[in-house]
């Protein structure tokens, strides 16, 4: 029986286990999950989708146009003739139909080379929407390692501040004791009385703000907003940055950059396009035809006609008050503009990627400096309480160590938070984030 609960116990404590772990919320599910469910990415899949069905031979030109039609007419009427020959001919309720069928092949077989450019472009769009697709996939994962670690942050926030409130509680005893001895006044025990309730109102804050940071999350990942869930406690930065490499690289995988070159390329193929209108075009036509008539007045009582026919049509466009010429330079000068936007980007690109080197660079240092003034702020406030408790610190010199103890510690949790994001944004940036 003691074998049988011990067995109990044990399979209870690992059921426990696996529950916990399974509740517990890493950053790369998360990114999983939001790649994965999130409407905006899905959206821009869908989109990807559409440009890959438009780039096909049908759009752009290449392809011969069939079709079919058919036609039937019936009619009754009243029919009253004279001829020259001075025969008469009168027929009430004469009856006729009509009957005819017809199959139309076209083929464009050249027409100024206007369907490769629109193949081209076509192609080109559908690549554009893939580039797209990375760049949304790029700000989504950042927007969910911003909210995940946004819920990392606030619970080492909260963690902190329950270890400030246990010390505010103990000090509010050791003020009370004091008190009771009569070695220290009642405005002291007020005083860690009300350091303790401010400690506990914070942590309430908190809460709200971690709330706030799930629900976030929630959202993102296209959970119910009242998911609850554990993520990791810790904020691990193992980025190495190298400032050449990085200008090196951002030009060929950024995707700002990549995108605004692919609408280059793009409006490139609309200026062919334009210039398709100065060459003639060239069309095969060909049909089979079907016709019946049959009439119950008249001379013909029966007419049927079936046969194939082909041509050629050609054409060629000489002059159309300059609306072409116009429109070739039109587009030249949209190509220009784009050619613009291109270098912008790229100045814009080179100097985020300079500053977030620089943020990222800069917050190592301040989370080494701020990772200290914690060590140093535990130490200094251990020592005040024990100076304390023996008297030789008054209640005040406590209160602003312990003070400088938890400006130390949001410092520090801050910092690490700004350096992941830091070290994201650069990923981002970089092209790297997402591969």
């Amino acid at each position: 029986m003691l074998k049988r609960n011990i067995l109990f116990a044990y399979l209870l404590v690992a059921a426990s286990s696996l529950v916990f772990s399974q509740s517990v919320l890493t950053v790369d599910e998360a990114i999983k999950i939001g790649l994965e469910k999130n409407y905006t990415v899905l959206i821009v899949k869908n989109e990807q989708e559409i440009a890959k069905l438009q780039n096909n031979f049908g759009n752009a030109g290449m392809s011969p146009t069939v079709s079919v039609n058919a036609n039937l007419n019936l009619a009754n009427i009243n029919s009253y003739q004279e001829f020259s020959t001075g025969i008469i001919q009168e027929r009430n309720g004469a009856q006729s139909n009509n009957t005819g069928a017809s199959v139309n092949v076209g083929w464009v077989i050249f027409d100024g080379l206007k369907m490769f450019a629109v193949k081209k472009r076509l192609g080109l769009n559908e690549q554009l929407t893939a580039i797209e697709l990375k760049q949304q996939m790029e700000n989504t994962v950042y927007e969910i390692v911003s909210a995940y670690y946004s819920v990392v942050k606030t619970n080492e926030l909260i963690k902190a501040a329950k270890q400030n409130l246990s010390i505010y509680e103990e000090r509010k005893k050791l003020a009370k004791l004091k008190y009771e001895i009569g070695s220290d006044s009642k405005v002291d025990v007020l005083l860690s009385q009300s350091n303790e309730n401010k400690a506990k109102s914070a942590i309430v804050q908190l809460e709200l703000q971690l709330l706030n940071a799930k629900t976030k999350l929630n959202v993102l990942l296209n959970k119910p907003v009242d998911n609850d869930f554990k993520t990791t406690d810790s904020i691990i930065v193992n980025y190495n940055p190298n400032i050449d490499e990085l200008k090196k690289e951002v030009s060929k995988s950024n995707s700002s950059i990549l995108m605004s070159k692919q609408s280059e390329s793009i409006i490139s193929q609309s200026i062919k396009e334009a210039r398709s209108a100065n060459l003639p075009f060239v069309q095969l036509n060909g049909a089979y035809n079907f016709t019946r008539s049959q009439s119950q007045a008249g001379f013909v009582f029966l007419n049927r006609q079936a046969g194939l026919n082909a041509g050629v049509t050609a054409g060629w466009l000489l002059f159309n008050g300059t609306k072409n010429s116009k429109l070739v330079k039109e587009r030249n000068i949209i190509f220009l503009n784009q050619r613009y936007m291109t270098e912008q980007t790229q100045l814009q690109v080179d100097a985020q990627v300079y500053n977030s080197y620089k943020t990222y660079e800069l917050n190592k240092t301040i989370v080494d400096l701020e990772k200290q003034n914690l060590i140093d702020s535990k130490e200094v406030l251990n020592v005040s309480i024990e100076r304390y408790k023996v008297g030789k610190a008054n209640l005040l010199e406590t209160i602003e160590t312990q003070k400088n103890l938890e400006d130390a510690q949001v410092r520090y949790i801050e910092a690490l938070y700004a350096i992941k994001l830091a070290e994201t944004d650069l990923l981002r940036v970089n092209g790297s984030l997402v591969k």
